[in-house]
């Protein structure tokens, strides 16, 4: 049980974080929100910006595969991903990662057998963007 409630007090963390980082950005503060998810991504997920970038999405998938996360890990790094993609000025790199969080929400909905509406929404916006249609 402690690791469950461990499990929701990080996930409640990490939604407070997301939400700052999307008010950061509603105010016009991207640096300092860029410095809240990159902060995130190093010291929750264990990995960096140029990491995640220089790697492709099949090896991306290989090791969030290997790290046994749970689906509201996953939920939410997806949805600082996204963040990150849209805090980017290089168009390459947003595509990059957006072919990340598309990747997640795939293995969300296959390994775990949820589906979300958001999610659905959201991949759809993001095929478009990347020309996947």
């Amino acid at each position: 049980m402690l690791k469950r409630d461990s499990l929701t007090a990080q996930m409640q963390q990490l939604s407070h974080t997301l939400a700052k980082v999307k008010r950061l950005i509603l105010e016009d503060h991207e640096p300092k929100a860029l410095e809240e998810v990159i902060y995130t991504l190093e010291h929750y997920y264990g990995t960096s910006q140029k990491a995640l970038v220089a790697i492709s999405t099949d090896v991306f998938m290989d090791q969030i595969r290997e790290q046994a996360y749970k689906a509201e890990e996953l939920n939410m790094l997806a949805a600082f991903l996204d963040e990150l993609a849209g805090l980017n000025d290089d168009e390459e790199t947003r595509k990059n990662l957006w072919a990340k969080v598309i990747a997640l929400y795939d293995f969300i909905e296959e390994e775990f057998q949820t589906l979300s509406f958001d999610h659905i929404a959201r991949r759809n916006i993001l095929v478009r963007a990347l020309g996947m249609e």
